[in-house]
């Protein structure tokens, strides 16, 4: 093809030469120039549409930057150095495109497949950390001020169950308030007036249980070391006091919390959470311990992303009633989200991601390969959703094209495609 044209531009050269010899020792020049050049048309294809639609143009191209482009000398706003011009060919069409021989397309193991149409799942599959149900845990205070006599929890992580001793305290308020109460008592007032259920009700607020004060009143004498108790089964998470300690109502004695009832905060990534909502099923894998497939749902979505590595925490809800999983653990993640049908999707290795736009390397025939700009939707088990920019059966370039985009770029014909960012 280059030599058929070269031809053409020759005898566009000299063929005025050429007849005008001719006109002068042929009477009969007219004739035969008009049947050489009927001759050459019908031995000659013309010019095909593509050369047409392509112009040769200078560029300056940072030796340092490839992806600086200017059309005017200039130094690079990078390194400063000098931009160097390169003749380019331009092509004219909607899609700069580059033209890679045969031989060459071996040397560099380009691999492509057609654009596919089918049903993608909704499918994430992350890690996630197990944590203590912050909503189900039973925060300890004081009602008054007094001092620990006995400890009975010895350290965080402690099994406790309902009912069992927590601590006795010593408080001058306590000792006041039980002698009132024992007072009320021995004046045979009518238990349902209300200055005994005043009596009472003091007592109760005051943190003392309905078997402490039954106590007392068998007793008849208050106790100086009042006990008390767990209100629920669960694991001690915190701890602030030792015995001795002087503690008042603002201070968090111990904490318990259940551990049959967990949450597991899994990260995911801003590509993959547009389709989440609360109530979607997911599965949690503990390998250590051997769980598979324990069934847990979407309870919160985090409002925020987190700055640093562009997730967005989702918390789990996780039933564990056997206790075999421990708050602190790392587990394997599995959401899903249901399918998502007939739409266009490509392997996620074909995509060329900038921070402006995402790229492909489309083969539109055995030498020429274009660079088309894409818009992407959901991300999935190696494959891409594509939502606008290529159609069904078009061949992209899946191994390779990295090199094949580098080469549109130091042509100057890729900064179209990215249009003013790079400038």
């Amino acid at each position: 093809m280059q030599f058929r044209t070269l031809f053409i531009l020759i005898w566009l050269v000299y063929s005025p030469w050429l007849v005008a010899q001719q006109s002068a020792n042929d009477p009969h020049h007219e004739h035969a120039s008009h049947a050489m050049q009927a001759e050459l048309n019908t031995t000659l294809p013309p010019e095909p549409e593509a050369l047409r639609q392509q112009t040769t143009a200078t560029r300056y191209v940072c030796p340092m930057h490839s992806h600086i482009v200017r059309d005017e000398p200039g130094t690079c706003p990078i390194c400063g150095m000098d931009l160097e011009p390169r003749n380019v060919v331009q092509s004219h069409s909607e899609h700069p495109s580059v033209s890679v021989s045969g031989a060459m397309q071996q040397a560099m193991n380009l691999v492509s497949e057609p654009v596919a149409r089918g049903t993608l799942w909704k499918y994430i599959e992350t890690l996630g950390v197990v944590t203590f149900d912050e909503a189900d845990i039973s925060h300890v205070h004081p009602r008054v001020s007094g001092w620990i006599e006995k400890l009975h929890v010895a350290t965080e992580g402690q099994t406790v169950k309902q009912g069992e001793l927590l601590y006795t305290l010593y408080s001058p308020d306590l000792v006041v308030a039980q002698d009132d109460y024992l007072q009320v008592l021995r004046s045979k007032l009518d238990k349902n007036s209300p200055l005994f259920q005043q009596a009472r009700r003091r007592l109760t607020l005051l943190g003392m249980s309905d078997a402490v004060i039954e106590s007392l009143e068998k007793r008849g004498k208050s106790t100086y070391s009042v006990p008390f108790y767990a209100d629920r089964d669960g694991v001690v998470t915190k701890l602030n006091v030792r015995d001795g300690m002087y503690v008042k109502p603002d201070m968090e004695i111990v904490a318990i919390a259940d551990l049959t009832h967990l949450w597991v905060i899994a990260d995911v990534f801003e590509s993959q959470f547009d389709w989440l909502k609360i109530g979607k099923p997911a599965e949690i894998h503990l390998d250590p311990i051997g769980v598979h497939h324990a069934e847990a749902s979407i309870d919160y979505i985090y409002p925020q992303l987190d700055a640093v590595t562009r997730s967005l925490k989702v918390r789990l809800t996780l039933q564990n009633p056997l206790g075999r999983v421990k708050p602190g653990m790392n587990a394997k993640v599995v959401i899903y989200g249901g399918p998502k049908r007939d739409v266009l999707h490509i392997p996620a290795q074909a995509l060329l991601s900038t921070e402006h736009v995402n790229r492909v390397v489309v083969k539109t025939d055995h030498e020429t390969f274009e660079i088309r700009q894409v818009e992407t939707g959901m991300q999935t088990r190696g494959r891409v959703e594509i939502l606008s920019g290529l159609a069904e059966g078009e061949q992209i370039v899946t191994s390779g094209q990295f090199l094949i985009d580098s080469e549109a770029s130091l042509t100057g014909s890729l900064p179209r495609v990215a249009g003013a960012h790079q400038h």
